[in-house]
């Protein structure tokens, strides 16, 4: 008993020298998007598992919403009611959010902030401006008397919540693919990785993923294909991924494959249990594999690495001059289990931690702290806040710079142009090199006109030289 006494003391004491003398000054969070629909093999809403789905192909489903809610929920309490990073009600100045361009992601992020920044926590509109109606409603007089009886019908309530329930609006910035500065990893995007990609589909190991998932459910798979005369079918990468990636979204949902049961009698909960455990191991080994491709992880990874350097900079500098608002620090990206496994590719290539599969929801944290604001380090940890590396912030920035590829090495490997487009992201996340690619043209504008001036200038002296010339002769 007197040791169990003890090991609740030491843990409470540690918990509480950790909580109040260690400073989290900046944070850096990659979420894969929540559970959603079937990759492929959705026909008019019905899987390959003959499972009825009310959403397209690939979409955020309700439970995934659910899921990145929880996360918000999590980072609310970690950054903001546990180490004070964050202010009780949203700051613009100290988050910065992104998305790439999918449904699912930009879904899970929205769900995701409603967590981090619940309802209650919004705007409201001042007194003044509140008692003054001509300004709450639309600036047109004769619409008044319709939203009066709009707001009458619908039964709501004008107060001074600038939304219902005082919910907070959050800005989500887009990565933009031909800004070439996201998703590198995509041989779409970055053609010089196709023939990779050809050839890892291709691999032997698939034949043995294949045959293993068929011998481990008496033949499953081959009963289910209509165009599956035998295992061979399941050889293409695709394949099997469609069955493999269906099965996980099923299960996952808590689907309860009745009708597969129904028309296989020899489907039993057995069968099903072997179907999730290949299903997960082939979906988890194959993006192990895929994402410690060294050349597919230092492009994928570099710009992202780079703007991380840069925030972290800042906020150190910040940190050493006393400045404890108005700089970003708390990035979010809400990406997929590529852009996950990249970051753990890389970590792996650079400081040699394990990768781990991103399961719907998982994470990945990069946080900057210090305990005296004078030594700074970082940690990486995983969704479940176990830590994968700890490090100085010299060393890290050190071996950063040194394994990551500059923007003009990334550029050349994907043959892209010149990639002025790609977002040089600062702490308001604006596009500083179109910014100064803009400076630049004005000057040159600039620089043409005074020429064209001191050119007519020019000739119309020399010739009032001639015609006085001409006249004094």
């Amino acid at each position: 008993m007197l040791e169990k006494i003890n090991f609740v003391i030491i843990i409470t004491i540690t918990l509480f020298n950790k909580c109040f003398q260690e400073k989290i000054i900046f944070a850096f969070q990659i979420n894969r998007h929540g559970a959603r629909s079937p990759y492929s093999g959705l026909k008019n809403g019905i899987d390959v598992y003959k499972e009825k789905w009310y959403i397209e192909r690939n979409e955020l489903s309700n439970l995934g919403k659910r899921q990145l809610y929880l996360l918000g929920v999590k980072a609310r309490k970690r950054y903001i009611e546990t180490y004070n990073l964050l202010n009780k009600e949203y700051n613009p100045q100290e988050i910065y959010i992104r998305s790439t361009d999918h449904n699912r992601t930009i879904e899970s992020i929205y769900s995701y902030l409603q967590g981090l920044y619940p309802s209650g926590t919004g705007y409201r509109i001042n007194e003044k401006v509140y008692n003054n109606r001509s300004l709450i409603f639309p600036p047109n007089k004769k619409y008044y008397e319709e939203f009066e009886k709009i707001i009458k019908d619908y039964n709501m309530s004008i107060n001074r919540e600038a939304l219902p329930f005082q919910m907070t609006l959050e800005p989500i910035h887009i990565f933009y693919k031909p800004s070439h500065e996201f998703e590198l990893y995509d041989p779409d995007i970055c053609t010089t990785l196709y023939d990779s990609f050809v050839k890892q589909n291709e691999r032997e190991e698939i034949k043995d993923y294949a045959n293993d998932i068929i011998n481990a459910t008496n033949g499953l798979l081959i009963d289910l294909e209509p165009n599956a005369q035998n295992e061979t079918y399941f050889y293409d990468y695709w394949n099997l991924y469609k069955y493999t990636d269906n099965f996980i979204c099923d299960d996952t949902d808590n689907r309860g494959f009745e009708e597969m049961k129904n028309n296989f009698t020899y489907v039993n909960d057995t069968i099903l249990e072997n179907l999730k455990i290949k299903s997960k191991k082939f979906l988890e080994e194959d993006s192990i594999l895929t994402n410690n491709w060294v050349n597919l992880s230092i492009v994928g990874t570099s710009y992202t690495m780079h703007s991380l350097l840069n925030w972290m900079e800042k906020a150190i500098n910040n940190s050493k001059s006393g400045i404890d608002n108005n700089y970003i620090k708390f990035v979010i990206y809400s990406a997929h289990d590529s852009s996950v496994g990249n970051i753990e590719g890389f970590m792996k290539y650079a400081f040699n931690t394990s990768i781990e599969f991103a399961d719907f929801a998982d994470s990945r944290f990069f946080e900057l702290y210090t305990t005296d604001d004078k030594n700074y380090k970082v940690r990486y940890l995983k969704g479940d806040d176990t830590v994968k590396l700890d490090i100085d912030f010299d060393e890290f920035k050190n071996v950063v710079n040194n394994k990551t590829w500059s923007d003009k090495e990334v550029n050349e490997f994907c043959h892209f142009k010149e990639n002025k487009n790609r977002d040089k992201e600062n702490e308001h996340g604006s596009d500083k090199s179109k910014d100064d690619d803009d400076k630049k043209n004005v000057r040159l504008i600039i620089l043409i006109i005074l020429s064209v001036v001191n050119g007519v200038l020019l000739v119309t002296l020399i010739a009032l030289l001639i015609f006085m010339k001409k006249k004094t002769s």
